[in-house]
């Protein structure tokens, strides 16, 4: 079970990864004439998917830390 809670926050942080990189890419374009990206959009969608990502790692941390416990239990 705790392994399966790592898996999904690191697929998590993955997603989260994968996003900014797209929100990034729409900011940058931004600036190009003629093309009509929300710059507000993608910022908002950048800090969203950072927030997701941060929270993934705190699961991340507290399923290491339960692992390592559980191990300092059986030993």
């Amino acid at each position: 079970m705790i392994n399966k809670l790592g898996n999904t926050a690191l697929q998590g942080i993955q997603r989260s990864t994968q996003g900014m990189t797209r929100s990034a890419a729409e900011i940058a374009r931004a600036g190009k004439p003629g093309d009509k990206t929300n710059m507000t959009r993608a910022l908002i969608e950048l800090k969203q998917h950072e927030q997701a990502a941060k929270a993934n790692i705190k699961t991340l941390a507290t399923a290491d830390k339960t692992l390592g416990s559980l191990l300092d239990v059986k030993a």
